[in-house]
C-alpha cells in the first residue's frame, strides 16, 4: 500500500498508528535519531466516563463505536454559557468534500457564530492538497488558533519545534474538570496525542476499526455469485467478472494499489505495520505475507479487474469515490457511517437497496477471516497553536469553546452541532424523531465547519447492524506494535521511501516490473531509512518493555 497522504492511505488496513512518524529531538544525519514513547512521563487527565443514555447499544466487543438508533426524549445541556467572547477564532482543518456554502449564504454558519458567540473563520484545505497547505501556513509562521494536524512530516515537525501549546498545565490530573467533556476523552487516548510527555493536543476520535469493505450484490448475482467471496480466488473471480460484464465505464476494482490491495493485505494475513517477534522487527512489506499479497495483486490485474488507469485514481481519491454512488465500481472501502447517514453513499442506498452488501474480506485460503488493522482511537490531532495561547484568558477560551464542540450524543449541544437551530433544518417536537425541514441540506453547509471534535458513535437507525459487521472487523483485529512510538528516521525518510513504493509495487502490480524487483525494493528500502526507523523502533520498544 502506498503511503501517499489521502484518507484512504492514513487508514490503510484499519488504521496504522496515526501520528506515528512524529520525530524526537536528534540530528539530521541517517542512523542518528532515536523514537521514543511519547506517553512516557505523561500526567493523565482525570477521565469522566460520558453520561449514560436510554436505548444505547453498548457492544461486548472492546472499541466498537456505541449506537444510538434514536435520540432521548429529553436533552441534557453540558455547557452552560456561550464558550466564546465574540471574537474571531481561526481554525486549520481538513476537508474530503465540496466547499461549504460562504458564511453570508450559509444558515448554520450564522447560527453557529450565534449560538458560540465567536467569528468562526476557518481555512479548510482539501484532502489532496493538505500537506501542501500545511506547509505553507507553517512557513509563514502566523498559526491559527487551532490546527488539525494529521500523520505528516510538516506536522511532525511543527509539534517537535514547539508551534503548539503544551496544555498540560490546564489539563492534568483534576485540572480537566473544568472542561468536563474533554474529560470524557479515553486515557489511552491521551496517549496517543502526547508528545514527549506533554498533552499537545486533543484526539479527533477513530472507532478500532472505522472503515467496512461493500460489494455490489446486485452485479454478483447477476454474474452467478449469490454470496460474498470465500476465499481470494473467489474475490478474483467476481471482481474481474464485473469488469467483463459489457457494462462501459464499469469495473470490479477502480485505484491501485488503493482498496484492493487494503483487502490482498487482509486476506493473505499482512502483519499491521511491523512484526515484533524475540526483541526484532521485521516491517510487513518484508514478508511472505506481503509478497504473496502483491503476486495476487498482479493476478487482479493479469485478469482485467481493475480501471485501465487505475494508478492514477490511486493519487486522485476524490474522483475515485465518485465511482462508488456512480455505479461504476464493484469495491468500496469507507467509513462505516457514510451508508447510514445522509450524502451520497447512504442516497445511493436507497435508491438500489439490493447494490452495495456489506462483506468481511476472507482469509486467502477460506478458513476465517481476513486480519485488519486495529487503530490506536486516533484519527489526528486538534492542536492549539502556541501564538494563541500566550494569553491565558484567550486559551481558556479556545478550551471552552473546544469542550462545547466535543459535547456527547444526548447533550443540547451535540444536537445543535448535527441538527442545527431549530426549525432552519429540523424541528423536533415531543421528544420524537427530528424532521427535516424541506428546501433545507444540513450536510453541506455544516458537516465542514463541524468535523474534528465530536465523539465518535453510531447514532443512526441501523446502528445494530453496523455494529454487528464492526464487530467483525475488530475481532480478527491487530495494533501495530510500534504504535505510539515516534521515530526521526521516519519522519526524515518517509517522502522518499513513498515514492520509492510507488516505482516498484505499484509498477510490479500493473506488470511494468517483474515481481522478482519486490527485492531490489526491499534492498531500497532498507537502505533509504528503513533499517534506520527499525533500529529507532526497536530501541523504544526494548525500553518499553523495561519501564513495564
Amino acid at each position: 500500500m502506498s503511503h501517499r497522504f489521502t484518507r484512504r492511505s492514513l487508514m490503510a488496513a484499519g488504521g496504522i498508528a496515526p501520528l506515528a512518524a512524529l520525530a524526537a529531538c536528534s540530528g539530521e544525519s541517517p542512523g542518528a535519531g532515536v523514537a521514543i514513547d511519547n506517553a512516557t512521563g505523561l500526567e493523565l487527565p482525570n477521565h469522566t466516563p460520558p453520561p449514560e443514555v436510554e436505548g444505547a447499544i453498548i457492544s461486548d466487543v472492546e472499541g466498537v463505536p456505541p449506537g444510538y438508533e434514536k435520540l432521548p426524549a429529553e436533552l441534557i445541556r453540558t455547557v452552560e454559557a456561550p464558550p466564546g467572547d465574540g471574537s474571531v477564532v481561526t481554525e486549520f482543518k481538513i476537508t474530503w468534500d465540496a466547499p461549504a456554502p460562504p458564511l453570508e449564504e450559509n444558515v448554520f454558519w450564522q447560527s453557529y457564530n450565534e449560538k458560540l458567540n465567536v467569528d468562526y473563520q476557518p481555512q479548510i484545505a482539501p484532502a489532496a492538497n493538505y500537506d501542501e497547505r500545511l506547509a505553507t501556513l507553517l512557513a509563514g509562521g502566523d498559526l491559527p488558533d487551532i490546527v488539525q494536524l494529521l500523520d505528516t512530516a510538516q506536522s511532525a515537525r511543527a509539534i517537535r519545534d514547539g508551534a503548539f501549546a503544551d496544555l498540560s498545565p490546564l489539563l492534568a490530573g483534576s485540572a480537566i474538570d473544568e472542561w468536563p467533556n474533554l474529560a470524557n476523552i479515553r486515557e489511552d487516548q491521551w496517549r496517543y496525542v502526547a508528545y514527549d510527555g506533554k498533552i499537545v493536543g486533543f484526539p479527533i476520535d477513530l472507532p478500532a476499526y472505522n472503515n467496512e469493505f461493500r460489494y455490489r450484490q446486485d452485479w454478483a448475482e447477476e454474474n452467478g455469485y449469490p454470496d460474498p467471496p470465500a476465499d481470494a480466488e473467489e474475490f478474483k473471480e467476481l471482481f474481474s467478472s464485473f469488469s467483463k460484464m459489457g457494462v462501459d465505464g464499469r469495473y470490479g476494482l477502480a485505484d491501485a494499489p488503493g482498496t484492493a490491495m487494503i483487502a490482498a493485505n487482509a486476506m493473505f494475513h499482512v502483519p499491521i505495520g511491523w512484526r515484533y517477534e524475540n526483541g526484532s522487527l521485521t516491517y510487513h512489506q518484508e514478508t511472505e505475507e506481503f509478497a504473496e499479497a502483491v503476486r495476487f495483486m498482479t493476478e487482479l490485474w493479469k485478469e482485467g479487474a481493475f480501471h485501465p488507469d487505475a494508478l492514477a485514481l490511486d493519487a486522485n481519491i476524490g474522483q475515485t469515490l465518485s465511482m462508488i454512488p456512480a455505479g461504476t465500481v464493484g469495491i468500496s472501502w469507507i467509513a462505516t457511517a457514510n451508508w447510514y447517514n445522509p450524502g451520497v453513499y447512504y442516497d445511493a442506498l436507497q435508491e438500489a437497496p439490493d447494490s452495495w452488501a456489506a462483506f468481511v474480506p476472507p482469509h486467502h485460503e477460506g478458513d476465517g477471516t481476513g486480519l485488519f488493522g486495529r487503530s490506536t482511537g486516533v484519527f489526528a490531532r486538534v492542536g492549539i497553536s502556541s501564538q494563541a495561547a500566550e494569553d491565558e484568558e484567550r486559551l481558556k477560551m479556545l478550551l471552552d469553546y473546544c469542550n462545547y464542540l466535543r459535547a456527547p450524543f444526548g447533550s443540547e449541544e451535540h444536537y445543535f452541532l448535527h441538527h442545527g437551530a431549530e426549525g432552519d433544518y429540523f424541528t423536533r417536537s415531543g421528544g420524537g424523531d427530528p424532521q427535516p425541514v424541506e428546501g433545507t441540506s444540513f450536510q453541506p453547509e455544516a458537516a465542514q465547519l463541524t468535523y474534528g471534535l465530536a465523539p465518535v458513535v453510531y447514532d443512526f437507525p441501523g446502528a445494530a447492524d453496523a455494529i454487528e459487521i464492526n464487530e467483525q472487523y475488530v475481532n480478527n483485529s491487530e495494533m501495530d506494535p510500534c504504535a505510539g512510538l515516534f521515530s526521526d528516521a521516519a519522519t526524515r525518510a518517509q517522502p522518499q521511501l513513498d515514492e520509492l513504493f510507488e516505482s516498484y509495487i505499484n509498477q510490479i502490480i500493473v506488470g511494468n516490473r517483474p515481481l522478482t524487483d519486490l527485492d531490489v525494493y526491499l534492498e531500497q528500502w532498507r537502505s533509504r531509512g528503513g533499517d534506520d526507523m527499525r533500529t529507532e523502533f526497536e530501541e523504544a520498544l526494548k525500553a518499553r518493555e523495561n519501564e513495564e
